[in-house]
């Protein structure tokens, strides 16, 4: 019974702690593509197969056309469409971008085909279904077609299509392919199609699936790192799907052809591939749980943004009514800062959401660093969320916070909170703010030295146990996968796998059957906030392989973005995209250049730092928990 209540007491007291932390911003509070209900894809071919229209997703109506549908593909891509008009046969396009076909001269015309076969009615004739696949093309008659084989294997191999041979148009994709091996098999084919990362088989068939269970796809024996539908066929061209499972426990087992286990040595151990397809699975089952279980804070609003999921409309509006109750004022800087980042991602203007400026509040912040590293951090990646322009009169230019970082790195490499003992989370959340910047060489260098003190503390099954944590936490390694992914580093680089597993595979193994992830493994069960963070890890994951940077930031906005003598230069800018490759070069090499600070132009810095105070008031946090503890086991040895 004392074993059961000090293991229940350490539960009890870790998740408090966690729970108080959080409040008092020592950790950040951050949390899948959209699905869309009904929406089909479109892509227009001239003759030679060079793109016109991009691969498109399109929502769509109950009730709409292929002509519909081009038409607002090609105006959303801002591609010319011409056509004309029959009373008795309805459009006939008649240019799209720069190609008109020459019908008289070598007979041309635009061929018109769904699902990798020619329709048989006009795109104003044909009404279009979820999961279609729309190619418009330059075609000859008789239409030049090209053979695939298709085949596709349940979990324990058996076949659900045994390969066979299809016919699709010159131009189709492999997902086409698919589409018409299961209609020549009069096999059900479920898909959903994504607003970026295109469609996703859900099954073939009447397969049963188990938890976990998703599609994995093929051509030619290499996994694709992209639908289906974005790989376009050649003559010949084998298409295999097979069921995999996002729950199993990755295979860190290497035979050398000997029998023997090569998993303890990092040298020999190849790291396991993780596709995208994977990720995105991953990232969707997660999404979900947030969505079923979770509320609409800043950091799960970033993650429904960054994933392509509609950001609540009443986000905003809950935001100006904050502001309202507390009169604009606050007294902490991080809480601005944290409803500035949400203001940006949900589509605001932090500098004037309600009639109030945010951004202005945190710039002449008299508090800034008065929770330590956190307050500086998270101004950088506030302010650079939108390039809000910042006075250069300001009492916290971005010089001047940058600055503020690079001084206060410790000599290992990492950062902390507060004191001398360096965070992992604080180390990753510092990457992140500081990525903006990284073409300076004191930033670069700076970065390159984190990077490898965070490699170097890593554990051998790929994680980071800390005490304060309760051991393995997985919101640490999603903290770690934001930061290395936000300065362009590759989070599955052989200097973040160890023992054969890298940091997204092991973040994926603390995924639970609910498509939610716990925050220590052997919890087997799901926690928001954990599940909230390792959605933004793989999303930012996902933004890394797609190049599109930091999460962090929101492009595309109406915010001022005129420069001020704070900012990066264009030519900074220019240097900062050149070095990201090279920043992982470095790093994979381990040839890390030595931090070289620089001391801080202008003013000095406001010494407006209370350490004092943070630790009083986690002192006092820990003795009331203790208290309670203690009285809850007097309560129990009582009874």
């Amino acid at each position: 019974m004392k074993g059961m209540f000090f293991k229940r007491s350490s539960v009890v007291l870790t998740a408090i702690l966690l729970i108080m932390l959080q409040l008092t911003g020592f950790f950040t509070n951050p949390v899948s593509a959209a699905s869309l209900k009904n929406a089909a894809m479109i892509t227009v071919l001239d003759a030679n197969g060079k793109t016109i229209l991009p691969h498109t997703v399109m929502e769509i109506k109950d009730g709409e056309t292929a002509f519909d549908v081009l038409k607002e593909a090609t105006t959303k891509n801002n591609v010319k469409f011409e056509y004309t008009t029959d009373p008795k046969f309805g459009a006939n396009v008649t240019q799209i971008g720069d190609v008109k076909p020459e019908y008289s001269k070598d007979s041309t015309y635009w061929g018109f085909i769904v699902n990798g076969s020619m329709a048989q009615v006009g795109v104003s004739s044909y009404k279009v279904n979820n999961g279609d696949d729309l190619l418009l093309k330059v075609v000859s008659y008789p239409e030049k077609t090209i053979s695939a084989k298709v085949s596709a294997k349940d979990a324990k191999g058996n076949p659900i299509i045994p390969e066979m041979d299809v016919k699709v148009v010159d131009g189709s994709n492999a997902y086409d392919a698919l589409v018409q091996a299961a209609s020549q098999k009069k096999l059900p084919l479920s898909v959903s199609v994504d607003s970026s990362y295109f469609e996703f088989v859900q099954n073939i068939g009447n397969t049963k699936l188990a938890e976990g269970d998703y599609w994995t796809t093929a051509i030619n024996g290499s996994s694709l790192q992209s639908s289906l539908s974005t790989n376009i066929l050649k003559n010949g061209d084998s298409v295999e799907l097979k069921i995999d499972n996002y729950l199993s426990p990755p295979d860190t087992n290497t035979d050398n052809g000997s029998g023997a286990n090569n998993s303890g040595s990092t040298e020999d151990t190849k790291p396991p591939s993780v596709t995208k397809q994977q990720v995105a699975t991953a990232v969707k089952s997660s999404a979900s749980f947030i969505l079923k279980n979770g509320g609409n804070d800043e950091f799960e609003i970033i993650g429904l943004k960054k994933s392509g999921q509609k950001v609540p409309t009443t986000y905003l509006d809950n935001i100006k009514k904050t502001l309202k109750e507390n009169d604009g004022t606050f007294r902490n800087v991080t809480e601005y800062e944290r409803l500035a980042i949400g203001v940006s991602a949900a589509g605001g203007n932090a500098e004037n959401i309600g009639g109030y400026n945010l951004i202005e509040k945190i710039y002449s912040n008299d508090r800034m660093t008065n929770q330590g590293t956190n307050g500086v951090i998270y101004a950088l990646l506030a302010l650079d969320s939108k390039h809000y322009s910042v006075p250069s009169s300001a009492k916290w230019t971005r010089e001047k916070l940058v600055n503020y970082l690079l001084d206060h790195q410790l000599k290992s490499g990492g950062w902390s909170l507060v004191g001398d003992n360096a965070s992992v989370d604080i180390t990753s959340m510092a990457l992140a703010a500081l990525a903006p910047y990284k073409g300076q060489e004191n930033v670069k260098a700076a970065i390159n030295k984190a990077v490898n003190w965070i490699s170097s503390v890593q554990d051998k099954n790929g994680g980071f146990s800390s005490d304060i944590n309760g051991g393995d936490a997985s919101e640490t390694t999603a903290q770690v996968i934001i930061g290395l992914s936000s300065v362009g580093v590759d989070p599955t680089d052989k200097l973040f796998t160890k023992s054969g597993v890298n940091l997204i595979q092991h973040l994926m193994s603390f995924q639970q059957k609910d498509g939610g992830f716990a925050h220590i493994a052997s919890d087997y069960e799901s926690n928001l906030i954990a599940s909230t963070q390792a959605l933004l890890g793989l999303t930012a994951y996902q933004q890394y392989l797609s190049g599109k940077g930091s999460i962090y930031q929101f492009a595309g906005n109406q915010v001022s973005t005129a420069p001020t003598d704070n900012k990066p230069s264009s030519s900074t800018k220019e240097t900062s995209d050149k070095n990201t490759t090279n920043l992982t070069k470095d790093v994979s090499d381990k040839n890390i250049t030595k931090s070289t600070k620089q001391p801080t132009e202008g003013q000095l810095l406001p010494n407006t730092a209370t350490n004092n105070y943070n630790v009083l008031l986690l002192g006092v946090i820990l003795l009331i928990i203790g208290s309670a503890i203690y009285l809850y086991y007097r309560k129990q040895k009582a009874a």
